[in-house]
């Protein structure tokens, strides 16, 4: 039997889960090149590498300040974030986003960019709006 979750059933289950800290991190590796969909979900923190281009710092995602909507697909979003280089530097390409639980550092999940950003000179940013969906699909 498939279980199924009614809109406004998802919104609340989104609160949930983003009612806790969590941690935005950028990532310097195209972890998914060449990758299976169960090889994609099937990745952990420890296969991303994270962004160090100077001034590079992880954003903190504080539990309970995400924005939930009700709707086919329910949706969460945070306040955009922007990453900023701060000096002039050898380019690091920069593929996507990953987010890890505040407590114990462990993947959530992850977003790769449409095409990988270069941090190169001092001032070049890129702002990134943090989602969680949940989409009326089955696996």
């Amino acid at each position: 039997m498939t279980l199924i979750v009614v809109d406004q059933a998802e919104k609340h289950h989104l609160d949930l889960i983003l009612a806790v800290a969590y941690d935005l991190r950028l990532y310097k590796t195209d972890v998914t090149l060449g990758l299976t969909q169960a090889q994609k979900d099937a990745l952990t923190e420890a296969s991303f590498t994270e962004a160090t281009f100077t001034g590079y710092a992880a954003k903190a995602l504080s539990g309970g300040s995400w924005t939930t909507a009700t709707g086919n697909p329910a949706t969460g979003s945070y306040a955009t974030q922007t990453f900023t280089s701060s000096a002039d530097q050898s380019p690091q390409l920069v593929y996507g986003y990953y987010v890890t639980r505040h407590s114990d550092n462990k993947l959530q999940w992850f977003e790769p960019f449409p095409g990988p950003v270069v941090f190169e000179f001092n001032g070049e940013f890129y702002q990134v709006t943090p989602r969680l969906t949940f989409a009326d699909t089955a696996d």
